[in-house]
């Protein structure tokens, strides 16, 4: 009765670990505020975004009973392409960022000008004495916005031209 009982007890792990290899397991995809991604079997804490995957052990689903599961079509591994999804959309959100980062800064660029030009007005005030100088301190902001601001529409048409081609850099 003791060797049938051992037996039994320690077929035990053999077959929760089997039934646990059969299952899907749980993972999350979560987005920091920063746009940061990460990959987690909890949930995510404190994230911007998060998405549950299901991802299945050995890439391929455990087949229904009498169902012959089909072989993996052309050779490709199923982990590799869920990997390449992954990084694929990785890169998109990446591509994304930048291009939300560079909509912001010309945005902010405006502001920036009118302060620059405030400051500009106090530090020469009305004096006619200081025309000259405030009229040399105005051109060379508005010369330097131009050039920031040429820059701003360079790197907004850069990344939106990277994320419709996919990533790839646009031809020039």
């Amino acid at each position: 009765m003791v060797r049938a009982m051992n037996r039994h007890v320690l077929r035990l792990p053999v077959l929760l670990l089997a039934a646990h290899a059969g299952a899907a397991l749980a993972q999350y995809k979560c987005t920091a505020a920063d746009g940061a991604i990460t990959f987690q079997q909890t949930p995510c804490v404190g994230a911007r975004s998060e998405q549950k995957l299901n991802v299945i052990p050995n890439g391929h689903p455990a087949p229904a009973s009498g169902v012959v599961a089909p072989a993996p079509s052309g050779g490709v591994d199923i982990n590799k392409r869920m990997l390449a999804g992954y990084e694929r959309q990785h890169q998109r959100d990446a591509l994304a960022q930048a291009l939300q980062s560079a909509q912001d800064r010309k945005a902010r660029r405006g502001a920036e000008k009118l302060a620059d030009i405030a400051a500009a007005r106090k530090r020469f005030g009305d004096d006619p004495a200081n025309a000259r100088s405030l009229s040399e301190a105005l051109a060379s902001i508005d010369s330097r916005y131009v050039a920031l601001g040429e820059f701003d529409d360079r790197s907004i048409r850069d990344a939106q031209a990277a994320l419709d081609n996919g990533g790839k850099p646009a031809d020039r």
